[in-house]
């Protein structure tokens, strides 16, 4: 639950580096997520309301994401903003709130630790990265490739460009050393090369970044059941209409973002406050 050296929370120590924002803002993310692996078990009391209506109880990280019903099996909206606040408690001496965007950030690591927690080779390792020209010592997650990539084609057979791109790799690698391996030999190695998932490319493949592996690995939890899938983002009724309403919004960043004098559109101080508004409704919907 602590860094020895220091007595604080790994979780704590993440989310500082996190907030910094620097170019370790994702080894900070990692190391919230070595955090949440420490403390998975650890009770906490969440509670919302106050006096008569004050509705209480003890529960852990593990069990943060899993919808709690009410008596009449409605689910319980107030229960993870509750346990944000219980995290933030515990493990932020005496914070008591996650901004939206900590939030976000958190449950990208509690993602990572759950898949960890629920069987996944998921290792927290020390990588070297380049960042603006210097190179870096950051945390970061080490999976098989099998984890980080999809290998195969749905036969099962056919390796996706990510599989040939291994395979390629594990071949010169067994002919430098003068070895031979059949076919299911080569396979096998693809598949359990560790990928430190710090993003950039190997071989022109590009390696997933934290946030990114983060995504894949949740859908691990939701197999073990530690969190639902998002059946919200399955409804196909305005699902067209909003992805061409996002695209837009993101066309309009792109243009102010380019700066060439020549956009249609342009940031200024008078829609600043709307585009937090809006970056902060994003990172609360990821948070969810």
């Amino acid at each position: 639950m602590t860094d020895v050296k220091s007595n604080v929370s790994l979780i704590a120590l993440g989310l500082a580096e996190v907030r910094e924002g620097t170019e370790i803002t994702a080894g900070g993310v990692v190391r919230m997520a070595e955090g949440i692996v420490q403390s998975w078990r650890s009770p906490m009391r969440w509670a919302y309301g106050s006096g008569d209506n004050e509705v209480a109880g003890l529960s852990t990280i593990a069990e943060m994401f899993k919808p709690r019903r009410n008596d009449d099996g409605s689910t319980d909206s107030k229960f993870l903003p509750a346990m944000y606040r219980a995290v933030a408690y515990s493990f932020l001496v005496g914070e008591d709130e996650f901004t939206n965007s900590d939030k976000m950030q958190f449950k990208r690591a509690w993602q990572i630790a759950a898949a960890k927690m629920a069987g996944v080779p998921v290792e927290f390792v020390d990588a070297d990265v380049l960042r603006n020209g210097k190179r870096a010592k950051v945390r970061a997650v080490e999976v098989p490739a099998s984890v980080a990539f999809d290998l195969y084609d749905t036969d099962g057979t056919t390796p996706t460009a990510a599989g040939k791109v291994l395979e390629a790799d594990v071949k010169r690698s067994l002919k430098r050393s003068k070895r031979k391996a059949d076919e299911a030999a080569v396979r096998s190695m693809a598949e359990e090369t560790p990928i430190e998932c710090v993003g950039g490319k190997i071989d022109g493949l590009s390696v997933p970044s934290v946030s990114a592996i983060s995504e894949r690995l949740a859908a691990h939890a939701v197999v073990a059941g530690l969190m639902p899938s998002k059946g919200n983002r399955n409804k196909s009724a305005s699902a067209d209409k909003f992805r061409a309403s996002m695209a837009f919004v993101s066309k309009c960043l792109d243009e102010v973002l380019s700066d060439n004098g020549e956009s249609d559109f342009a940031g200024s101080d008078g829609v600043e406050t709307e585009m937090r508004a809006l970056a902060e409704k994003l990172a609360a919907y990821f948070a969810a």
